[in-house]
């Protein structure tokens, strides 16, 4: 599923697909599915896990090279918004993971054109 997301003054294309999950351990190296059923979560770490999943759609959206990205590559993306900015994205972020978003998606083919 592509989208264009909003976070802070910045659109952010992205892309979610079955893939997402496992880019996401492969760069972080920490399982998305074990977090989303583990019951010690907290708000802190929601968040967190959010900004690191927002950052593996939109590298996919830019056809980034997966291997060579990591903790720092993603520090350096985070830092062009504000520190409040992703937080404001999250509804949209987790619609996207979720897939209940299909009505609001448009296809990059059709987006390009």
């Amino acid at each position: 599923m592509y989208r264009v997301i909003k976070i802070g003054e910045k659109d952010v294309e992205m892309v979610a697909n079955a893939a997402t999950p496992y880019r996401f351990k492969q760069i972080f190296r920490k399982d998305y599915f074990r977090y989303t059923v583990s019951e010690d979560r907290d708000g802190a770490e929601d968040m967190d896990v959010m900004a690191r999943m927002a950052y593996v759609m939109a590298m996919q959206a830019a056809k980034a090279d997966m291997a060579k990205l990591n903790e720092d590559t993603f520090l350096e993306w985070m830092e062009q918004f504000g520190m409040m900015d992703v937080i404001g994205a999250v509804a949209d972020i987790m619609d996207m993971i979720n897939g209940n978003s299909a009505e609001m998606s448009t296809p990059k083919a059709e987006a390009a054109q």
